[in-house]
């Protein structure tokens, strides 16, 4: 008699427990944070409009100037959802902060540009050049390399590459006609050629990714990642504001000029080079799950130029948030 009262106990608590409900989200505030420039562009939309996605949840958007705050934010743990480099996604992780990789933002927007007067239409026909450069073992300049030495050329010798601050600066001294050569990512890129017109697009970061790798993607630049408690907790919130994030980028895409005035109130974009440049951001929302062979990829491809440009490891499966 003792055992089945036991057994019935027990059976009791077990019922009691599968059909206690998840936390609620109602009164719940999510914090979305994204760094201006292209990286945050995809989500102009949500951060003007502010959207209603689930009753009960406020989704509360900041917007950061630099991938040092973003790193802060994240690693305080005041960021449950953030729009960052992938290869900064894949550090944080690989430090131990909780997050997992949503989705895939854009598929590059990084390309070579000067003067017509060079007549520099291949990357072996920079031997000889001075190219004016960002960011010193950034993934652009790592990328950069990449294509010299797979075209041929040794970085260190068959050119010269003079470092700069920041895109800002180095597209001031394009426009100007003090640099000759340079790398630099949208929307720079179509701010210069606005502003210079013996300037144009001299080679494609994407188009050659492309050839050398012989992949039918680009490389995949920026990531949305969410805390993991978060997508643990409320993975049906997460959901919703991946959809509405997929939403938000192909309005961009399709409505560059109202994309571009929103920019341009948000993100630190003139609205004119922003909707111009929308074009060459190769804006596209895919989740982590449908992409993670592009990632993975991509990743290993940065781990064999420099392992710390993605935190000195190859991220675990845990790194993905699943479907």
């Amino acid at each position: 008699m003792m055992r089945k009262k036991i057994l019935s106990t027990a059976v009791l608590l077990f019922l009691l427990v599968v059909a206690t409900p998840l936390p609620a989200v109602e009164n719940t505030t999510i914090e979305v944070m994204v760094l201006s420039g292209t990286t945050g562009l995809s989500l102009v939309k949500m951060v003007e409009e502010k959207p209603t996605l689930l009753p009960g949840v406020t989704l509360n958007y900041t917007v950061l100037k630099s991938p040092d705050q973003m790193s802060a934010k994240i690693i305080a743990g005041e960021a449950d959802i953030a729009a960052v480099p992938t290869n900064l996604a894949a550090i944080l992780y690989n430090r131990g902060i909780p997050i997992q990789l949503a989705a895939i933002t854009n598929w590059g927007v990084m390309y070579v540009i000067g003067r017509a007067s060079t007549a520099i239409t291949s990357w072996p026909e920079l031997k000889g050049q001075e190219i004016g450069v960002t960011g010193k073992g950034s993934t652009p300049d790592l990328l950069f390399r990449y294509f010299l030495s797979a075209n041929g050329l040794d970085p260190e010798k068959d050119l010269q590459i003079q470092y700069y601050p920041s895109p800002a600066e180095l597209a001031q001294l394009v426009i100007a006609g003090k640099v000759a050569v340079a790398t630099l990512p949208e929307p720079w890129v179509t701010e210069a050629l606005a502003r210079n017109p013996d300037l144009q697009v001299l080679l494609d970061y994407q188009a050659e990714w492309k050839r050398l790798e012989e992949r039918n993607e680009s490389y995949p630049q920026s990531a949305l990642v969410v805390k993991t408690e978060l997508a643990t907790i409320n993975p049906a919130l997460v959901k919703t504001f991946l959809q509405a994030a997929e939403a938000a980028s192909t309005w961009v895409v399709e409505h560059p000029a109202a994309a571009g005035r929103l920019a341009e109130k948000h993100l630190f974009i003139s609205a004119t080079a922003a909707a111009q440049a929308i074009p060459r951001c190769h804006l596209r929302l895919n989740g982590a799950y449908q992409v993670q062979s592009e990632i993975d990829y991509f990743l290993k491809k940065l781990y064999s130029f420099q392992p710390q440009s993605i935190g000195g490891k190859i991220p675990d499966a845990g790194f993905y948030l699943p479907e």
